[in-house]
C-alpha cells in the first residue's frame, strides 16, 4: 500500500512527459495512468511507429461531481512523426478540459482525420498557437459530431489565439466554422499553404447565427498567407483587416472572390505578393 501511495504521489507531481522512438507503444497514456497525472503540463511524443492514440480517456466515474477534470493542467502538446496515429483522444471527451492548453503542435501524423471534438473546443480559453503540418488525412480541425449524443450549448471560442499555421494538409477543406470568427480578436498570424483541397477558411454550419451579410473584424491580424483557396468565408462574409501588413497569395487562378471578402486598404500594406 505504501509503495502504491508513493507511486501516486510521484505521478501527481509529474509535469513533463516525453516519449520518443518507442516502437511498440500504442497508447502512452492509458486511462488509469491519465487519471493520476493531475499536474501534467507538457507532453511531447515523437517517432513512435506503432502508436495509435495518445490519451485513452475511459469513462467518467459514475456519480462523480467532478466534471472536465482530465488534462486540465496541460499547457503544451507536441506530437510528431506518428505514422499510425488515428486520434489524439480515444473515448468520451465530456470529462476532459483543455483549459490551460496554450501551444498545440502537430507534425507528420499520417492517419489522423480530426483534431478536436465539439465538446473539447468548449474548453480552450488559453490556446495561443495552433501549428499543423504534413497531416495528409486531416479533414477537420473540429469534427462536426461528437459521437456522444451530447448537446453543445455554445459556439467554439479561441479568445487568446495568436497564430494559426497549417501546411501540407492535402485533404483539409475548411478550417473553422464561421461562428468562431468573432472570437479571434487576438489573431496576429494566419498561414495556410499547400492545402490543395481547401475551399474556404471559415464555413457555415446549420444553426450558425452569422449567416446574413456578416462583417467580422480581425483587429490584430498582421500576416495572412493563403494558397489554393477561392473564398475566405461564406459568400456573404466579409473580413475587416485594419492591421494587415503582409499578404501572400499562392496558387490562385482567379482572385476576385477572395479580394471581395477582404476589406483592406492598400496603404496598410508593407508587403504583398502574388506568386503563381
Amino acid at each position: 500500500m505504501a509503495a502504491h501511495g508513493q507511486q501516486n504521489d510521484f505521478l501527481q507531481r509529474l509535469e513533463l512527459v516525453q516519449v520518443d522512438d518507442c516502437g511498440d507503444v500504442r497508447t502512452p497514456f492509458p486511462a488509469k495512468l491519465l487519471r493520476a497525472l493531475n499536474n501534467l503540463k507538457v507532453v511531447i511524443v515523437g517517432s513512435c511507429k506503432s502508436l495509435e492514440e495518445v490519451f485513452e480517456l475511459g469513462e467518467p466515474y459514475e456519480g462523480s461531481s467532478e466534471e472536465k477534470e482530465l488534462l486540465s493542467s496541460l499547457k503544451e502538446l507536441n506530437l510528431k512523426r506518428l505514422p499510425e496515429l488515428k486520434c489524439i483522444w480515444k473515448g468520451p471527451t465530456s470529462h476532459v478540459s483543455l483549459q490551460s492548453l496554450a501551444d498545440l503542435h502537430l507534425d507528420s501524423l499520417d492517419k489522423m482525420t480530426f483534431i478536436f471534438t465539439p465538446s473539447l473546443v468548449q474548453s480552450l480559453p488559453k490556446l495561443e498557437s495552433l501549428r499543423i503540418s504534413e497531416c495528409g488525412e486531416l479533414k477537420y480541425i473540429i469534427r462536426e459530431e461528437d459521437g456522444e449524443r451530447e448537446i453543445i450549448p455554445e459556439s467554439p471560442r479561441f479568445p487568446k489565439l495568436k497564430t494559426i499555421i497549417i501546411e501540407e494538409c492535402g485533404k483539409l477543406e475548411y478550417v473553422f466554422p464561421v461562428s468562431v470568427s468573432p472570437s479571434l480578436l487576438n489573431l496576429e498570424q494566419m498561414r495556410i499553404f499547400k492545402a490543395h483541397n481547401l475551399k474556404q477558411i471559415f464555413y457555415s454550419v446549420e444553426g450558425d447565427a452569422l449567416t446574413r451579410d456578416a462583417i467580422i473584424k480581425f483587429p490584430k491580424l498582421r500576416e495572412l498567407t493563403i494558397s489554393n483557396c477561392s473564398f475566405f468565408g461564406p459568400k456573404n462574409f466579409a473580413a475587416q483587416l485594419p492591421s494587415l501588413q503582409y499578404l501572400q497569395i499562392k496558387g490562385h487562378k482567379e482572385l476576385g472572390n477572395l479580394f471581395a471578402q477582404l476589406q483592406v486598404r492598400p496603404l496598410y500594406f508593407s508587403n504583398i505578393f502574388f506568386p503563381f
